[in-house]
């Protein structure tokens, strides 16, 4: 569907109304500020579980180090649709950095590397026609903070986990925490990212899909219909480990021939990615690395019930999370690691053995640290366009899940980003009338 122009802001209903977003990645941050842009008489907030917007598309940051970064899920973003070019220009160029980094695969056997395009983005098919972009200073973060930054109309509670969504007589919508407390009410829900509305909620939180109890409650033929085709989906599940040096040990890493590497012949590892500072002007010490790995979808489901201690789902949902299987899961990544020739030397601490005498204090820099994505990376038939946008129920789903009008590559940053829009713009168009 083609974009409303910024002029129809002008004229859209003057009515207030309340919109709340579940979900600060790309998607929900997207829909929150073109409702903004053309509907000024809404109140948004955005409620996320994390610590900032991005989802998957997010960037962890260390208070003792600002300037060392980890994007542990999205190291880049692949642009290529002449509506995704235009979001994304729209940021302005101090929101955004085209991604230089070098990209291929590597053999876990033999360690050759050899250059060429991910694995997702091929399977797209539009590998050749894409920009690879990243956020400001390398942070992927920094893209869905621009798209929210400094529109006062919207309001971001961070640190939030919506536990219960229900629907009141006057037809408004009340989310409430895992203590059952009201925290918000709106006459519309933007779902930004299915965890919600399927039933993989169950496994990791306990208890029915907050939409789905809703539903169950309000019965809305079209919701149902939406929430059955959303249970089909499956997902590909990822455990990421990641860490950082600096000195002489992330020089070493940043010698490497690559950026962003698939491995290919592991059972354990999937892609290696490298991030850092490789032009210090300050002299050698002050070179910084980051190293990400992300596990094979086999080697994830091979060892559920683990989220990582700092993650958003144990820290603030919750979810139980086995301390010795976590330790015991870093160790194997990294040993997989270490067996891919021409790695860099790193040290790892034996779940087994008391003996860290061998492992230097100021080794790691941050980390080692996993995480899991266990609802990132979506496979199977993408929420149609039409079941999207719920005016029965007053809901629109957006996300890397849905369908969108410009045929982006299902499972994708830049899905996410036009769903997002097309969710505020349905929206704002819906109260234009």
């Amino acid at each position: 569907t083609a974009m409303i122009s910024n002029t129809a802001a002008k004229v859209a209903s003057s009515v207030p109304f309340r919109v709340a977003i579940v979900g600060g990645g790309v998607s929900g941050c997207a829909s929150a500020r073109r409702l903004a842009q053309l509907a000024p008489s809404a109140t948004i907030t955005l409620y996320e579980i994390g610590r900032g917007p991005g989802g998957r598309a997010s960037t962890r940051k260390t208070r003792s180090m600002p300037h060392i970064y980890i994007n542990h899920g999205a190291p880049y973003a692949d642009i290529s649709t002449k509506l995704g070019r235009s979001l994304i220009s729209s940021l302005g160029p101090s929101c955004t950095a085209p991604f230089q980094g070098v990209r291929g695969s590597i053999d876990s056997a033999t360690g050759l590397f050899s250059p060429g395009h991910g694995s997702r983005e091929s399977e797209g098919g539009n590998a050749d026609k894409s920009d690879y972009i990243t956020g400001a200073s390398g942070e992927m973060s920094q893209i869905a903070s621009s798209l929210i930054r400094d529109i006062p109309s919207i309001e971001t509670k961070y640190k939030t986990m919506i536990r219960d969504l229900s629907r009141a007589p006057n037809g408004e919508w009340q989310l409430r925490d895992k203590s059952e407390k009201l925290i918000g009410s709106a006459d519309w829900l933007i779902i930004a990212g299915s965890g919600v509305a399927h039933p993989r909620w169950s496994n990791t939180f306990g208890g029915e899909p907050p939409l789905v109890a809703a539903e169950k409650k309000c019965q809305d033929p079209k919701l149902r219909e939406a929430l059955d085709s959303i249970a089909t989906q499956k997902v590909s599940p990822v455990l990421a480990v990641f860490f950082s040096f600096s000195g002489s040990t992330a020089r070493r890493w940043l010698s490497l021939d690559y950026d962003v590497a698939d491995v290919e012949g592991s059972s354990i590892l999937s892609k290696v990615i490298i991030q850092g500072d490789k032009d210090s002007d300050n002299g050698a010490d002050d070179a910084w690395c980051s190293v990400v790995l992300h596990s094979t979808e086999d080697f994830a489901l091979q060892n559920t019930g683990v989220y990582g201690a700092s993650s958003s789902a144990a820290r603030v949902a919750g979810a139980a999370s086995d301390a010795s299987l976590e330790n015991s899961l870093i160790e194997k990544m990294m040993l997989a690691l270490k067996g891919i020739p021409g790695m860099p030397e790193i040290c790892i601490k034996s779940d087994d053995s008391n003996d860290t005498s061998s492992i230097p204090s100021s080794h790691y820099d941050y980390g080692p640290a996993l995480h899991r994505w266990g609802n990132a990376f979506p496979k199977g038939d993408a929420l149609s366009e039409e079941l999207s946008f719920l005016q029965s129920s007053r809901i629109a789903f957006c996300g890397d899940y849905v369908a969108s009008s410009e045929q982006a590559r299902f499972g994708s940053f830049e899905s996410a980003l036009l769903s997002g829009t097309s969710a505020g713009e349905k929206i704002a168009k819906y109260h234009q009338s």
